[in-house]
């Protein structure tokens, strides 16, 4: 048996040895850090949230929470949801994802990164395998490590960021347990197109669940989003994640969804309650007006991003030595630094200290990553040009 490390006085479990500061807010704890000592203004184009007047909630949903507020839904409420919320978000997949949903499929999370941790606890044994892509979302693996699991990665091939089959199909064992896809996905944000081969390739390997993160569902750009648990024989092997942080810029309401075989749900909501309970009511009911009210702020807000999207890409590809393709959805893109001839790191960090730009370097999201900086464009116009002339204007040499 593996000793506990002393920390000082305190000998805290084997298990969290590996627990580390989220890799991707690095960037964004020394930006903030730099900001608080300098005063100089910073342009966060490391955020992987919404920023500015652009985006603020929108009011119907603020009133909603105020309202819930003053009907005393503040008590506690343990279970999977509310009725009605989780009736509506089966409503959505069938109606919408060409999945038929019953409520009982449907489970109310703090969050999407709360049910990815529910689900690795859940389902993986001490040995177990999961897959993971490579670029990915590093967060997703610390619970896999808790759980004393195997991490295998898949590696995204560059340039298309998509799943090479045949390498994935190699890292299968009896062990796997799980694979997680995330479309649209992050870093990159381009969508994962063949969904249809993967699920083809799976059915060679039945023992196989899928979590598939899907928390840019509504952040597309021309081409809609799929989810593989639409395709033949997937329905009842996929863990659907997703989240309204994204959609309705309610990023710190911690508040998502699952959507997932019955027998899954009651074994999530079991996790939840004796977690961390419930959801609080009251958010629950901003988010079912988020659902069922008027869409008109998130079609407005996709154009935006687009329009956004767009200004970016162009004046990064105006800078020396990057170059940047224009992504399927999400808020970020993934720009090729390579020209520069400095790795990810080194970019990243004569970025701020002389331009006072942040970005996030690749490798935050994997040895893939290497060659590459993840920029958000969820940000005030102003904020964009003024950071692109910055890049422009600087010499990293």
């Amino acid at each position: 048996m593996k000793e506990n490390k002393p920390h000082g006085s305190f000998h805290f479990s084997s298990r969290t040895d590996h627990f580390v500061l989220p890799t991707q807010w690095a960037s964004m704890r020394i930006a903030k850090e730099k900001e608080k000592r300098t005063g100089k203004r910073i342009i966060h184009f490391e955020k992987g949230d919404y920023q500015g007047p652009d985006f603020d909630t929108p009011e119907h949903l603020l009133k909603e929470t105020i309202k819930a507020i003053k009907d005393g839904c503040v008590r506690y409420n343990p279970g999977s949801g509310i009725d009605e919320l989780r009736q509506a978000i089966a409503d959505k997949y069938t109606k919408e994802r060409n999945r038929p949903t019953s409520p009982e499929e449907v489970i109310v999370t703090a969050g999407a990164k709360h049910s990815l941790t529910m689900n690795l606890l859940t389902f993986l044994d001490d040995g177990d395998e999961v897959i993971f892509p490579n670029p990915g979302y590093p967060p997703d693996e610390v619970w896999a490590k808790f759980s004393k699991a195997v991490i295998k990665h898949a590696p995204l091939t560059k340039g298309d960021w998509q799943l090479d089959i045949k390498k994935l199909e190699q890292l299968i064992t009896p062990r796997t347990k799980l694979i997680i896809i995330n479309t649209p996905q992050r870093p990159n944000g381009q969508l994962v197109n063949n969904l249809e081969e993967i699920a083809e390739m799976l059915e060679r390997h039945p023992h196989v669940m899928v979590i598939s993160d899907e928390i840019f569902s509504e952040i597309t750009y021309g081409k809609p989003h799929k989810s593989i648990s639409m395709l033949p024989g997937m329905r009842e092997r996929t863990i659907i994640i997703d989240t309204f942080s994204k959609t309705w810029a309610m990023t710190g309401w911690r508040i998502g969804w699952t959507v997932a075989p019955a027998p899954v749900i009651e074994k999530l909501n079991i996790f939840l309650q004796d977690s961390i309970t419930n959801v609080a009511e009251f958010i629950q009911k901003a988010a079912y007006a988020a659902l069922t009210g008027p869409q008109d702020w998130v079609l407005h807000k996709k154009e935006l991003l687009l329009k956004k999207r767009n200004m970016m890409v162009k004046g990064l590809n105006q800078i020396k030595g990057v170059k940047c393709d224009y992504p399927d959805g999400t808020f970020y893109v993934l720009a090729d630094i390579t020209g520069t001839g400095l790795n990810s790191q080194e970019f990243t960090d004569r970025l701020l200290e002389r331009a006072n730009v942040a970005v996030v370097a690749g490798t935050a999201f994997g040895t893939e990553g290497e060659g590459y900086v993840r920029i958000t464009f969820a940000c005030p116009d102003e904020d964009i040009k003024e950071g692109l002339d910055r890049m422009k204007a600087v010499d990293l040499s």
